[in-house]
């Protein structure tokens, strides 16, 4: 995978769908995104169940997430409760509130776009599989775009997530800011 554009720059999968921040309140941030941007409603479900390594190693990686609309993108806002091992945590913890904390992107084929990705020196730093057996891997690209990058397949369970955040905020009138999933 190379960039058409400027093949010294690296290449990052078409289907961008996503973006994350890292924020201390959850439902405050909701709010706050809401106000200001006018991005949601936000889905939200708190201590997602998931099952992860970090750096081949079994790891902890507690977090609640709100998924809401903003323009053509889905937003994602992330608290996080525990995350662990240090090392880790140290690339998944920001020190300023509202950093980004990852880009999404749906891929076709999961293994092969993260290995190209880390043959592009994007340094595979989690892989996690939810309770639904979605399986995400996670690329520090964070010298490169300023945040992770999240690579997953887009199944149809997936994708139905994704309609349903972008229907909910067609006609929203701002009401009922945050929705538990």
């Amino acid at each position: 995978m190379t960039n058409p554009m400027n093949p010294r720059m690296p290449a990052l999968p078409k289907e961008l769908v996503q973006i994350a921040f890292t924020v201390p309140d959850l439902e405050a941030a909701c709010h706050e995104w809401a106000e200001k941007v006018g991005a949601g409603p936000f889905l939200v479900r708190r201590h997602m169940d998931i099952q992860c390594t970090h750096d081949g190693e079994p790891a902890v990686y507690d977090h609640s997430a709100a998924f809401g609309q903003w323009g053509p993108v889905m937003l994602e806002l992330v608290e996080l409760h525990a995350c662990e091992p240090a090392s880790m945590n140290a690339v998944f913890r920001h020190s300023a509130p509202n950093q980004v904390n990852h880009y999404a992107y749906f891929v076709d084929d999961l293994d092969a776009t993260s290995n190209e990705l880390q043959a592009q020196g994007f340094p595979l730093t989690m892989e996690l599989t939810s309770s639904s057996g979605m399986r995400v891997h996670f690329l520090d690209a964070r010298e490169t775009i300023g945040g992770l990058i999240e690579l997953y397949v887009g199944t149809e369970h997936l994708r139905r997530l994704y309609d349903k955040v972008a229907e909910l905020h067609v006609g929203w009138d701002g009401s009922d800011v945050v929705r538990y999933i």
